[in-house]
């Protein structure tokens, strides 16, 4: 099936490149995990058993099951045998507590959850009142003998099945999988992390997702011989859309790592010759680390490519280094469906950009006035494509503030700052969220973390605005010290006067082990203590 992010046909499903790619070339390996290699005939196989044994548990088009699973065969098994009948999927954190996780649960009206035992203390602990039952992935057990106490002192009155044993039926689908649907029915709900408030649902649309699919595969130039690899969880739209469901349009393989760790990514990349990784910054950060300290043969990369926030144009040059290929930044979110835009592998590469729109995305920046920004000038950027999501679940007044309506369509409004250069290139500067506000001056965390990322003390770094009765807020930084390095706040600031106006230059400095991160890598603002 070959799908433009421009043109889609009437009915369309996101599940369908897998069974595509299994009769092209049924014995190319699809995954490959700790307990081996699995084609694409044999993972085609699973899912659509799988598919009639959710049809046989009552599920139908139009429900919604939550997803709470590790990067494992299990978790690709699951989402395209549900995306198979047309039921929504609700990729889960696996980070949540259980609290977080009922409220998610209940705002979806989410009437499965497919999880593992290894999230048996959250899950025995919901109370989503709108579950009626539960599907265990227990394949990490050694013996029945440690599964049967488990499984009897479940406490939860929805039914419970098991995985293994749902994919031993012999059943067929009611229908032929995957089933033909309309473009715009509901694939996944993409919950936010909650940086700035509570979670919203962001639903996209099987044609949403596709359509984001498929401009990825053409410019990172993926073909069937490509191995990728799970960094990024693939609970999150980054690990969805870039990895899973562009490495089967491709027909190529995916190496599963379960949960990120620099060492255990480096080691798969070395022992399966991985083609292809996407990971956010922070984790390039943490295997640059690693790369430092010992060689690990990473000759089989092509493109490392960066996504989900900005990268310094430091780490830039230290991946190109250290990795031996081409970083290829971009930039996307969740409500369009992942990547946005992206630097070409071929022809001009700007570090600190994050490249040109993809095929079938316009991409504007609108000033404060709604006029459209010159080259160089700062404004907001607005998405439109069908890579745009259908708005937030249930949340009427998000979706019209966020999707805004104009004389040429309606445009995705991303709370990010930016720039398009004389080039066409478009520059982030930073969340609108993020700014600082010194005496009425907006001042960019970004602008200043890319100061400290030249120091060689500084190992990662965070800067966001305190309380300040004289200028409205003070500039504050989180930093990481590098293991052997001298680093002081007079260091910092002496050599921040270099590059800074003086009001730019943080005044305050919390030397830190870690930088509070989301599951995907990203920064969370939030979770800096804000006190001076």
């Amino acid at each position: 099936m070959t799908i433009s992010p421009e043109i889609l046909p009437d009915t369309l499903n996101l599940a369908q490149p897998v069974f595509s790619a299994a009769e092209r070339a049924p014995d190319q390996t699809a995954l490959i995990c700790r307990k081996g290699a699995t084609s694409y005939e044999a993972l085609a196989e699973r899912i659509t058993r799988l598919a009639g044994a959710l049809e046989q548990l009552g599920l139908k088009t139009g429900d919604k099951a939550g997803l709470l699973l590790y990067n494992t065969q299990a978790f690709v098994v699951s989402y395209f045998a549900l995306l198979s009948i047309g039921v929504t999927v609700i990729p889960l954190n696996t980070r949540l507590t259980a609290s977080e996780l009922d409220t998610i649960l209940n705002d979806s009206q989410a009437r499965l959850l497919i999880s593992s035992l290894e999230f048996y203390e959250a899950i025995t602990r919901l109370q989503a009142s709108s579950l009626e039952g539960m599907i265990l992935d227990t394949e990490l057990l050694e013996s029945e003998s440690e599964l049967d106490p488990l499984l009897h002192a479940f406490p939860l009155s929805c039914a419970l099945y098991r995985l293994d044993e749902l994919l031993r039926r012999e059943l067929s689908p009611s229908l032929p999988i995957p089933y033909d649907l309309p473009p715009d029915t509901l694939a996944t709900l993409i919950y936010t992390s909650g940086t700035t408030g509570k979670p919203k649902g962001v639903m996209l649309s099987h044609k949403n997702i596709l359509a984001d699919a498929r401009a990825n595969v053409a410019v990172i130039e993926a073909v069937e011989a490509d191995r990728f690899i799970t960094i990024s969880p693939l609970f999150h739209v980054f690990g969805q859309t870039n990895i899973l469901v562009s490495a089967m349009l491709a027909g190529a393989s995916i190496v599963l790592v379960r949960k990120f760790s620099p060492k255990t990514v480096l080691e798969a990349i070395q022992r399966h010759k991985v083609t292809f990784m996407a990971a956010v910054p922070t984790m390039y950060l943490m295997m640059l680390t690693h790369l430092r300290e010992k060689t690990f043969n990473l000759t089989s990369l092509r493109v490392c490519h960066s996504g989900a926030a900005p990268m310094a144009v430091e780490t830039f040059h230290d991946v190109e280094k250290y990795f031996g290929a081409p970083v290829q930044e971009g930039y996307g979110l969740s409500e369009a469906s992942s990547i946005v835009c992206s630097n070409p592998l071929h022809g001009v590469r700007k570090p600190g950009s994050v490249g040109l729109p993809l095929n079938g995305v316009k991409v504007k920046v609108l000033l404060d006035d709604g006029q459209e920004a010159a080259p160089g000038e700062i404004g907001e950027l607005h998405i439109q494509g069908n890579i745009v999501m259908l708005g937030y679940y249930q949340r009427p007044e998000e979706t019209e503030k966020t999707l805004l309506s104009f004389d040429d369509g309606t445009w995705l409004k991303t709370k990010d700052l930016g720039y398009k250069d004389a080039d066409g290139y478009i520059h982030i500067v930073d969340r609108s969220d993020d700014l600082i506000n010194i005496g009425g001056v907006k001042v960019y965390p970004r602008e200043i973390e890319e100061v400290f990322y030249k120091h060689p003390s500084v190992q990662a770094v965070a800067v966001t605005g305190v309380p300040s009765t004289l200028h409205h807020e003070a500039i504050k930084a989180f930093v990481v010290p590098k293991s052997g390095h001298e680093c002081s706040k007079e260091i910092l600031q002496e050599f921040c006067r270099e590059y800074l106006a003086d009001f730019k230059i943080p005044k305050y400095y919390e030397f830190v082990d870690a930088i509070p991160q989301g599951a995907t890598g990203k920064i969370l603002r939030k979770d800096l203590r804000r006190d001076i």
